[in-house]
Parts: C-alpha cells; structure tokens; sequence
C-alpha cells in the first residue's frame, strides 16, 4: 500500500484511514502488521489507532492479539447507542440534581430560615421599657428562670418587688435559681435580702466572682448589661436558644462554681462562742490556699490539729468542703 507520510507527517484522520484500509485489505490482523508499509511513525500510528477506536471502527478479533474492522454503518448505530446510553445517564444525573435542590429549598432552607427567625437582639435604653420587659419576662417563663448579679444591690422598694416576684413565679412551679457575689453579703441590709429569697424558696450560691448581671428564661431568653461595666446603662435582650446557649454555659459554669447559700452564714454565727482565735487563724490560712502542712508550720501545732480545726470551722460554718468554708467565712467577715 502507498505511504501516507508527509514532509509534515500524517494527522490522525490520515493515519486512521491508512490504517483502516490496510485493515480492510488484508482482514483480521496484528496491529503491527496493519502499520507494516504505511510509513507512520509511531505515535501516528497511535493517534490513528485511537481515532479508529474512538469511532467505533475496529474491535478485538477471535485470535487476542489481532483486530478486525467494523463496518462504518455498524460503528455509527454503536456510535448513536452509546450517545443515547450517555443522555440517558445526564437525565438521571440531572434528575437526581433537581431532586436534591428541591430538597435543599423546600426543607432545609425553610428549616434555617425559621431558626434565623427565632433570634432577635434588642436594645434597652429606657429603665421604664428594662422594668416592663422583666415583667413580661417573668410572665412567659415555663419552667426555669436564672439570675446572677456582681452587686451592689438596688434600692429596698426594689428588692422588694423583685421578691414577691420571685415569690409568684415559684408559687407557678418555676425554679429559680440566683448568684450573687460574696461581698454582697457583707451588710445587714443584704444578709437579709439574701435570706429572704432562701425562705421563701429561691435557690441562692455565692460566688467568688460574678462577671455581669445576668437574666435567663427557660434557656430561650436573655438580659443582659450592653456595658457589665454601666449597670445603669443600655441592656441587651437577646431571643433565640442559637444566641442563648452561650449564656445558658456561662451561667452553669458559675453556679457550679459557686457554694450553696446558708441562713446561718448570712450573720447568725455566735462567734464569741464556737470560734476561737485559732479557728479564725486557720480560716484566714484556709482561704489563703495554704496546706495543712504550711498552716501546722505556721500555728506550730501538728498536723492532727489543723485537721480537727478544719473540721471544727466546716461543722460551724455548715461547709460540705474546705473551699466552702473558705468562701463562707470570707463572705460574712469572719477573717
């Protein structure tokens, strides 16, 4: 058979039509065979044998290593086959695409919308608009309501009124919980409103630090200082358990950081009786952080004493811990 080589060399629709007509002479043939007097390089004989393949022209033979022609009308039906088999795939996928889409617009988009919804920071500027919404606060609460407050305290005809509300809402069955800061318990004034709220069913902790006031609803809602720095200044209501969650863990981390309330240490201990000049000592030493290695070395007593002393203060002070007592005694000015 004639050369199809060129000055510039055969394209791959040249070599392909070399080669399959070389293919078409001599039948079902080695590759090699067919490339055999063409005069194609080696990579035309590859470009032509991958146009051959791709139209669909050529098919393995009987004998493995030899190839066959096609006819052109059959590799164009297989050509028109494989082009519907190929659609027919982009339908599914385009299918299964729409399918998705409506998914993602007709229930999850609704779904985040709705949360998105849900969430709404408001500004207070006004102490009438900050005392009516507490009440409306008060109002929708179902199940729980916590505070936590760095003090001062406000006026008395306040504390007051914030006392028989938390009076109401226990009588509806709500829990409510608050944190006050350990110096807050430091004035007869104070004692007795802390002691209030204990009598009357409020569950009340000190805390060695309160970081702002705070009010949360049933984990939805929240009050709280736009500036913790300002307490008479802007407040911040903010709606929605997306926005609350991180108030609702700040509050938890506090609370359990913080000691349970008692009546007795709020300013009824007899301390020219229980307490001697070495318990107060130990206290000091005790809220100090030291061991009780270092407070035997200090009071030059053994070890067995300091711990009786520590037990002594923790009875008296009706502590469950060492912290406690430390923090119990450091509230109501007994070091």
């Amino acid at each position: 058979m004639a050369s199809v080589a060129r000055s510039g060399g055969a394209d791959a629709a040249d070599a392909g039509l070399a080669l399959y007509q070389a293919l078409r002479a001599s039948g079902s043939t080695a590759p090699e065979k067919a490339v055999a007097g063409l005069g194609l390089t080696e990579s035309e004989a590859a470009a032509g044998w991958a146009e051959l393949e791709e139209l669909g022209l050529i098919r393995p033979g009987r004998v493995p290593e030899e190839i066959v022609p096609v006819e052109p009308d059959t590799a164009l039906i297989g050509l028109l086959a494989r082009q519907r088999e190929a659609l027919r795939v982009q339908r599914e996928e385009l299918a299964t695409i729409v399918e998705a889409a409506e998914s993602l617009m007709d229930r999850y988009r609704p779904a985040v919308l709705r949360e998105t919804a849900e969430i709404e920071v408001e500004l207070i500027t006004r102490d009438d608009r900050r005392r009516q919404f507490v009440q409306d606060f008060d109002a929708t609460v179902t199940e729980s309501i916590g505070s936590m407050h760095p003090g001062p305290l406000p006026p008395s005809e306040i504390l007051s009124g914030a006392l028989e509300e938390d009076k109401r809402l226990i009588g509806r069955g709500i829990r409510v919980r608050s944190i006050y800061s350990q110096s807050i318990n430091s004035a007869p004034r104070q004692r007795k409103y802390l002691s209030d709220l204990s009598t009357i069913g409020v569950e009340v902790r000190l805390a060695t630090h309160v970081p702002f006031d705070l009010l949360i609803a049933d984990s939805h809602s929240a009050l709280v200082l736009a500036n913790p720095e300002d307490p008479a200044g802007p407040a911040v209501v903010v709606r929605g358990p997306a926005l609350v969650r991180s108030y609702v863990a700040l509050y938890e981390d506090c609370w359990l950081r913080s000691v349970p309330y008692s009546a007795k240490a709020a300013g009824s201990f007899d301390t020219d009786g229980e307490l001697t000049e070495q318990h107060r000592t130990t206290m000091r030493l005790l809220a100090n952080g030291l061991t009780d290695e270092r407070i035997a070395r200090k009071l030059g007593v053994s070890l067995r004493t300091v711990s009786r002393l520590v037990s002594e203060i923790m009875r008296y002070l009706q502590a469950d811990s060492r912290f406690q007592a430390g923090v119990l005694a450091s509230a109501h000015g007994l070091i």
